[in-house]
């Protein structure tokens, strides 16, 4: 583990202050749930992403319909992909998401481009697709997304089914 060397105190009812600096670097927003577990002697907080549970799930399922499909299927939680099936899977499972995908998927709804667009993934890697992202949402919020990229136009197989893996895992997550 390593030290921010940054020290606070326990207020009354057992509180401490978070500080910005570390806010930010985990990209811990206002509201965001924290899992807490005990190491030892140590107190550790994780910020808890409801999709990391669905790993499994999540993979097996967009495996399956890349097997029909024949299109690259990342799945996401609010911060970086957590599943990915194609030609893609390498290159980008396990990364952090770029601004752009997490300002998509926080729409709470589907978007799909049909117009050849370079979609930055992530913060460093872009790719030029045509592409749908359908969000998962939980209680009315966003907490996670299926994004499937094409080389050739979404069609409404495409879309179907990147709302069909969305909803699907929003019901294992309910």
């Amino acid at each position: 583990m390593k030290s921010t060397g940054v020290l606070r105190r326990l207020d009354g009812l057992g509180r401490i202050v978070i500080p910005k600096e570390i806010r930010n670097k985990l990209k811990l927003k206002n509201g965001e749930s924290m899992e807490i577990f005990i190491n030892e002697d140590a107190i550790v907080l994780k910020k808890y992403s409801y999709m990391s549970d669905l790993h499994d799930v999540a993979q097996n399922c967009s495996d399956s319909f890349y097997d029909v499909i024949n299109n690259d299927i990342l799945v996401t939680d609010l911060d970086k992909v957590i599943a990915a099936s194609g030609s893609l899977k390498k290159k980008y499972l396990g990364k952090d998401l770029g601004k752009e995908v997490i300002s998509l998927l926080n729409k709470s709804h589907t978007t799909t481009n049909n117009e050849t667009f370079d979609l930055q993934i992530t913060d460093k890697l872009n790719e030029e697709c045509y592409y749908v992202i359908a969000s998962v949402v939980v209680s009315g919020a966003p907490v996670g997304s299926v994004i499937i990229l094409s080389k050739e136009k979404i069609d409404d197989l495409e879309e179907k089914c990147a709302s069909f893996i969305a909803k699907f895992l929003s019901k294992h997550l309910e």
